[in-house]
């Protein structure tokens, strides 16, 4: 777990979160379950580490629940019904009135069977890979009066793949996949020289700090993926499809997007984050 860091409600351009932030803790600490922040509001928060002004905003906040029986996971949601919290048709998904914030709370640990998470009231099933392994390297944030888990970029840019491999239909996902690459390098660069300075020479000039930040989210990645060699899988089997001979939906859809100025860049950028969870 890296160290603390200290930031406010109106950095995150979200001020109306923090009774949102401070009911969920509670409860959570309460019924001693632990917790944390995936999503949007999890890379915003690494945005700002790195200085950089997050550039969208959301009502939404992602969290990510360590739960040891699906009784607790009720005892949650209850609790935050009495706060002022409503379910709504997802079993996962509350909405809060007073701050029109929308909540998922993703369920993983004992409850979950290959990855994947039951809701036997509305016969709905929620891919949970990965978080597990997440989990043990989040990092900590203190928001005005309360600490909260988050997961690291690095987490995040597995979770996000592993979610777009199967609904192709999130390309959510894969905007925040490109605000991730786009700034690693700007984040990471006081770490740079130190920890992998071995790369300099061997990464072209052109689109420098782009080729080298995947090489080093690759190796950053590679912290997690060790932990499971069915999650380093389905990882390396993802990027690989962005660099087969048929057009991979990825790369298809940041050249859509304008992400990326053309096909060979984009294939580098794949290859320099392979090598590095290979390293």
């Amino acid at each position: 777990m890296t160290n603390t860091l200290n930031r406010t409600y109106r950095e995150l351009s979200s001020p109306y979160f923090k009774e949102v932030f401070r009911l969920i803790d509670k409860i959570c600490n309460n019924l001693r379950v632990e917790y944390y922040l995936i999503g949007a509001q999890a890379r915003n928060i690494h945005l700002l580490k790195g200085g950089i002004a997050p550039c969208r905003g959301t009502q939404d906040i992602d969290f990510a629940v360590m739960l040891p029986e699906m009784k607790v996971y009720d005892e949650i949601k209850d609790g935050l019904e009495k706060k002022g919290f409503r379910k709504v048709n997802e079993p996962y998904r509350l909405v809060h009135d007073k701050t029109n914030t929308v909540i998922d709370l993703l369920p993983f640990g004992e409850i979950e069977e290959e990855g994947t998470v039951r809701f036997t009231d509305r016969e709905t099933e929620l891919s949970v890979i990965g978080m597990k392994e997440v989990s043990a390297h989040v990092m900590k944030v203190n928001l005005e009066e309360i600490t909260i888990k988050v997961s690291p970029l690095e987490g995040m840019i597995i979770l996000k793949l592993i979610s777009f491999s199967e609904k192709p239909d999130r390309t959510k996902d894969l905007d925040d996949i490109n605000d991730i690459l786009s700034h690693y390098f700007d984040i990471n660069e006081d770490r740079f020289y130190e920890e992998h300075a071995d790369i300099v020479d061997e990464i072209e000039t052109d689109d420098f700090t782009l080729l080298a930040g995947s090489r080093i989210l690759g190796r950053d990645m590679k912290r997690i993926l060790k932990q499971s060699k069915k999650l380093t899988n389905q990882i390396e089997h993802v990027i690989q499809n962005e660099l087969g001979e048929n057009i991979g939906s990825i790369t298809k859809y940041f050249l859509s997007q304008n992400y990326v100025k053309d096909y060979e860049l984009i294939k580098n950028i794949f290859t320099q984050l392979l090598k590095g969870i290979k390293e």
